[in-house]
């Protein structure tokens, strides 16, 4: 699957040679080549990624709009490629380091400010602190202060080039690979979490395995479903008051059809939770109400239902728009999954703690020092 993406050439891009001394693994020294590529028409092919980002940028002191727009490109540019996101593990980070080339201040009423600046982009694993990639940028902007002269520069970066498409392309690479040397570690990520019962962290930590990296995600996949069963364990309360509050949309139960919404919250609530038995209540309750008629009819459709979510149990296959009942059934799964990953990786950003972290500090942090003149303007 690719993404087209409008495609121009402006500012100085170049592919930059990792420093020496910043770790980067030796495996990903032979990564493989993965090139976007132009049309004869001028827009950009690439090639969909797979694995999600978490922007980071540093708070630009004294402007922090600067800070809010460089997030926003960067994200849009991610966006782009299918490589950002909410989901996802925030270990994989994307950022930039901004160093001052040049300040010229011109002699005209009023004085301007026309600067050269040096973005350094990395994609990196903040854990092991692990450089994956990086592409150098060298944006000018002109302004009324030196704030408004480094947003201009912003603003003339060019995120869509297939220059910063390879250098996103090249960071996968080398991560696809990491995933499958690491894939212990990252088990042994995940068990950490399920045993301070932060099964969404687990989760998430797993689902963070792109199924790219065949090995790995082979390994995983029934550790990663056992975390996601632990998740609608501890999440039944809330699926039975969402159950309850379908069932209870009736004012006359005794002649009310079958309920496929309430239904489809009551299947995906594990008999092993514990609020399974007080769901079941639920349930009886609610059919003994129904009139002769209605008891029939909805005994006839749950029936139905059950049976049309057992053959997808048996026929992974089968297509959505098959069986009315399972789009329900697998619509409330959805959510749920969706939940599990962004809880997860609210709870893994807390965990990361990136802006206390000393090593992004020391990668990331340079430009925050632009308005204090402690960077070096040479």
């Amino acid at each position: 699957m690719i993404f087209l993406v409008a495609g121009c050439n402006n500012g100085k891009q170049k592919n930059n040679e990792l420093q020496k001394k910043q770790k980067v693994s030796p495996a990903f020294s032979s990564a493989t080549q993965m090139n976007s590529s132009f049309t004869a028409q001028g827009v950009l092919i690439v090639p969909e990624l797979n694995i999600k980002l978490t922007p980071f940028v540093a708070e630009f002191e004294g402007s922090p709009g600067a800070s809010i727009l460089l997030r926003n490109r960067i994200n849009t540019a991610v966006a782009k490629a299918g490589y950002g996101g909410g989901g996802g593990n925030p270990r994989f980070i994307i950022g930039p380091n901004v160093s001052l080339i040049s300040q010229n201040i011109t002699s005209t009423a009023p004085t301007q400010y026309a600067n050269v600046y040096e973005l350094n982009f990395m994609v990196v694993d903040v854990v092991t602190e692990t450089i994956f990639a990086s592409q150098t940028i060298q944006a000018k902007g002109v302004g009324f202060s030196p704030q408004k002269s480094f947003i201009s520069a912003l603003r003339n970066i060019n995120l869509q080039s297939a220059a910063f498409m390879n250098f996103l392309l090249q960071g996968q690479t080398k991560a696809m690979r990491f995933f499958d040397e690491n894939c212990a570690n990252m088990l042994a990520e995940a068990e950490a979490e399920a045993r301070t019962r932060n099964f969404e962290g687990a989760y998430a930590v797993l689902n963070s395995i792109p199924s790219d990296a065949q090995e790995c995600f082979a390994k995983i996949q029934e550790k990663k479903i056992a975390y996601f069963q632990m998740t609608l364990n501890v999440n039944c309360a809330e699926l039975l008051s969402k159950m309850r509050a379908e069932l209870g949309k009736f004012n006359d139960s005794s002649a009310s059809g079958f309920n496929p919404q309430a239904m489809s919250y009551y299947s995906v609530i594990d008999k092993q939770s514990d609020c399974y038995d007080d769901a079941q209540k639920e349930y009886n309750s609610y059919t003994a109400k129904l009139d002769p008629t209605a008891k029939r009819n909805w005994d006839m459709e749950m029936r139905k239902y059950e049976d049309e979510i057992e053959m997808t149990k048996q026929d992974r296959e089968a297509k959505l728009d098959s069986f009315k009942y399972k789009m329900d059934h697998d619509a409330k799964l959805a959510e749920i999954k969706a939940k599990a990953d962004v809880e997860g990786n609210q709870k893994l950003l807390a965990k990361y703690k990136h802006d206390e972290s000393p090593w992004l500090v020391r990668l990331f942090s340079s430009g925050s020092k632009l308005w204090k003149g402690e960077m070096s303007d040479n």
